[in-house]
């Protein structure tokens, strides 16, 4: 699997949460990038090229970026997988922006876990959507907020037993 390399400059952004699920429940939700649709509200689909997430695996997202871009396709490669640990997945060669996915998972006792959720991409990113590159403080700020929402969409879904 090859891999891409930003072009442009970098946004990185972390965010944390707890949720009120054990950790085999909210690893098989987060960990499997099929699963995003249902808590982050831009993502249309995202397919698989193989049965299940993991090491080398090759997920193709289907993503609104803006009404001049309604479906950006992004292929994003599965570099790293620990079961209930650990996922991290970057964009592949050849795709129009590079971006980097990583979500650690922790025990918070029998029935609480922590995700961390970090996204790195480069502003080409935002320049195929928008067509121009805010500042970057801006992007970050509102990386971070939207982040924030995708979470607590997810942590929602989750306490509410709907992650079936």
């Amino acid at each position: 699997m090859l891999l891409a390399s930003p072009r442009t400059p970098i946004i990185e952004v972390e965010r944390r949460i707890r949720i009120a699920a054990p950790l085999p429940t909210v690893f098989a939700l987060a960990a499997d990038l099929r699963h995003d649709a249902r808590w982050r509200r831009e993502i249309h689909r995202t397919l698989l090229d193989g049965p299940a997430p993991g090491p080398g695996v090759v997920a193709t997202e289907d993503a609104f970026l803006s009404p001049t871009c309604p479906h950006a396709l992004t292929r994003l490669g599965y570099v790293a997988y620990e079961p209930e640990r650990y996922v991290r997945c970057t964009a592949l060669a050849g795709e129009a922006a590079w971006q980097d996915v990583e979500r650690r998972f922790q025990p918070a006792g029998p029935a609480h876990t922590d995700l961390t959720y970090t996204l790195r991409f480069e502003l080409a990113v935002v320049q195929r959507g928008l067509r121009l590159a805010p500042p970057q403080w801006l992007l970050r700020g509102y990386t971070r907020w939207m982040m924030g929402r995708y979470l607590r969409r997810l942590q929602r879904l989750l306490e509410r037993g709907a992650a079936a």
